[in-house]
């Protein structure tokens, strides 16, 4: 029987191994995976595990060498990925035990190196090994330098990062190119099988000699591009001298540089160079902070015709394509096209345990959206870092799912009410579990506070998850009613073992003062339909779903003033990489202007009067004032109907304004106990 995805599932040989289909993951983890140990922890092996069920091979991430023992400021990104030492003995076991547990799903196991700060550009680690007894003539307790002193951190520190390649000398260059060799050596005997080294962004040493804008040098590694590959290839040709040719070598390469930096037939003519090392390379972008594409890209897989160009100018070298490449149609015609010959997905295996089965089984309306919130980076400028995925509530807790979730206690007819994405999931969950849940939602169709976002352009990720949401509900055969609201006698009536409250919550109306007279919408109503709003339109909250109106209205012809008490517009968006992308969507706009440090003090005389941080007031004229000054929860709603059934559980908004993320943990959660 022919494969739905027949070109995506087909297996591909390389240097003898057998990949046994056309996925590999791409160096990612959820921050915060495992603590401080400084080896694979079982939250991590578990994680990657779940990867190796589908992907041929899976990219583990974890030789960092620069975090381990440092303090680092708290709010840093890269300090929350594991730091594994590989020259502990002790830690080399559980390394073992990853790349074996993923061998055990036939897949390829490696290592990503990705160098952090300046202080750690070179892997070889700065310390010293005791000796214990007398080996080889040197006595017990004997202290000896484990590799060549380096320059004093501090001062490498102070060295401006544009300056750094001319201050390694040749002598360092080799001895950071055997270090190199020497990772990729013990990885491999160690159990795995390829290893991943960056080479884009211009962030680490290889990519920062690569691009005159990082690359000043006027010796033979700079200037000529010639030059400028002198370094990079000298890693990559001393890593396959010391692995030999039973070893894979892949790449993250940025294919087209920014303006200034290295051209595109550059690019093009390094890659023909570095195959002669090098096995597949990955096609990224020109910047880190935009590698985790947002919403506000509104391209699905933005690199796909610049990864094909560059696959037909580099015979002999695998192509991955990489950035946004989720949807499995799409994955499937990458191939079937000849616009690549691997996909590398991050974030696709994060939401989505069973990506890989989904693949196989020709299961690609089951395939869970991504969001693209880079919550799995992190979430707001208060918050802790923590292991999270929006769409996947199981993210952060792969290794206690075993005996966080309680075994069904029979078949139950649950009552679910309100039909939003909480209530949604959590009847998917408990149909999964073999009960019998039912929605009641007052309204005409699903999807709750997600009912807007087909009609703004840069929700589309969210507008697409409602909507998978809404036929898995009918696809799995879930009793819905519509236009029903449920009672507690109507519900008691009818005799159910279980109650589930998600009623959700609508938008709060502050006390300000005239914020009852006029026109006054809420940023619901505008985002569902943007003509309702006037020309001239000031917005009473600057959070997420305030600036995100702006930017709508904005890009509609409207003229909008953003009013935020905070000092900070969306300070609770997703700070990594996805606060950039949001900041630099609300700057584009001509006609979008925020302020912070704004206390609205009342609305009168066509517009809002508010105080600053001076103290003194001002005037926003207004056409239409609109509120996006957070949700008032149904809980007192959702509390009547405690007492007509056996279990009664609330979930959702409903209990408190909550994010998708914080939503599906909820629902999950609630359906695992019952």
């Amino acid at each position: 029987m022919p494969l739905k995805y027949e070109s995506l599932m087909s297996p591909l040989k390389v240097r003898g191994f057998i990949l046994k289909n056309r996925f590999i993951t791409a160096s990612s983890s959820p921050h915060f995976i495992q603590g401080p140990e400084t080896y694979p922890a079982e939250s991590t092996i578990k994680h990657f595990i779940n990867k190796a069920r589908g992907a041929a091979a899976v990219t583990c991430t974890g030789v960092m060498n620069g975090t381990n023992g440092v303090q680092f400021p708290m709010g840093l990104d890269f300090v929350h990925f594991p730091d594994f030492d590989i020259y502990d003995n002790t830690s080399q076991n559980y390394l073992i035990h990853l790349s074996e547990a993923i061998h055990f799903y036939g897949s390829i196991a490696s290592m990503s190196l990705f160098i952090g700060p300046p202080s750690s550009y070179t892997l070889m680690k700065k310390k010293k090994v005791v000796v214990q007894g007398n080996i080889n003539g040197v006595e017990k307790n004997d202290e000896r330098p484990f590799d060549i002193p380096l320059v004093d951190e501090f001062e490498i520190e102070k060295i401006p990062a544009h300056e750094l390649p001319e201050f390694y000398s040749e002598e360092m260059l080799d001895m950071i190119c055997d270090s190199y060799a020497e990772t990729a050596g013990i990885l491999k005997w160690l159990g795995f099988d390829m290893v991943t080294v960056h080479c884009c962004y211009r962030g680490n040493l290889p990519a920062k000699f690569m691009s005159p804008l990082t690359n000043r040098r006027t010796d033979k590694y700079g200037g000529s591009l010639e030059n400028r590959m002198r370094f990079p290839l000298m890693v990559f040709e001393r890593i396959r001298e010391k692995v030999g040719e039973d070893f894979l070598i892949e790449m993250p390469w940025t294919g087209e540089d920014v303006e200034g930096s290295y051209t595109f037939e550059e690019s093009v003519a390094f890659l023909n160079e570095v195959k002669k090392y090098v096995d597949i390379a990955q096609i990224r972008c020109d910047d880190g902070g935009k590698s985790s594409f947002t919403n506000y890209t509104l391209e699905e897989a933005p690199l796909l015709e610049l990864t094909g160009r560059i696959k037909e100018l580099v015979p002999g070298l695998l192509i991955a394509a990489v950035n946004g490449m989720h949807d499995l149609d799409l994955c499937e015609s990458a191939i079937a096209e000849g616009k690549a010959d691997l996909v590398a997905s991050a974030r696709a295996w994060i939401s989505n345990p069973e990506y890989g089965r989904l693949a196989l089984e020709g299961r690609g309306g089951d395939v869970v959206p991504c969001l693209r919130c880079n919550k799995c980076h992190g979430r707001g400028e208060d918050d802790v870092f923590a292991s999270v995925c929006s769409v996947n509530p199981r993210i952060g807790l792969e290794h206690m799912v075993d005996f966080l979730e309680a075994p069904p206690s029979g078949s139950k007819r649950v009552a679910v009410i309100g039909g939003g994405p909480a209530g949604m999931r959590c009847a998917l969950f408990l149909k999964e579990r073999g009960h019998t849940p039912v929605i009641y939602e007052a309204g005409e169709a699903l999807g709750g506070l997600l009912g807007h976002a087909g009609a703004v352009p840069f929700k589309w990720t969210l507008s697409r998850f409602k909507d998978y949401l809404i036929r898995q509900v009918g696809e799995k055969g879930i009793e819905t009613r519509l236009n029903t609201r449920a009672t507690p006698g109507m519900l008691e009536e009818e005799g159910f073992d279980v109650i589930i409250a998600a009623l959700g919550a609508v938008p709060a109306l502050p006390q300000i003062p005239g914020l009852d007279e006029g026109n006054v919408l809420f940023a619901a109503d505008v985002l569902a339909d943007e003509s309702i709003a006037g020309r001239n339109v000031a917005i009473i909250g600057g959070g997420d779903v305030g600036v995100e109106t702006g930017i709508h209205l904005a890009r509609t012809g409207h003229k909008v003033t953003v009013l935020e008490m905070r000092d900070k517009l969306a300070a609770d968006a997703t700070k990594i990489h996805y606060y950039g992308e949001m900041m630099r969507a609300w700057m584009a706009e001509d006609n979008f202007t925020g302020i912070v440090n704004a206390r609205v003090t009342r609305a009168q005389d066509g517009g809002v009067y508010y105080t600053g941080a001076d103290g003194g007031e001002q005037f926003v004229p207004a056409d239409t004032l609109v509120v996006a000054a957070g949700l008032r929860p149904l809980s007192d709603e959702a509390l009547a109907f405690y007492g007509i059934a056996k279990e009664f559980y609330i979930i959702g908004d409903c209990m408190k304004p909550q994010t998708i993320q914080q939503a599906m943990r909820s629902a999950y959660s609630t359906a695992s106990r019952i």
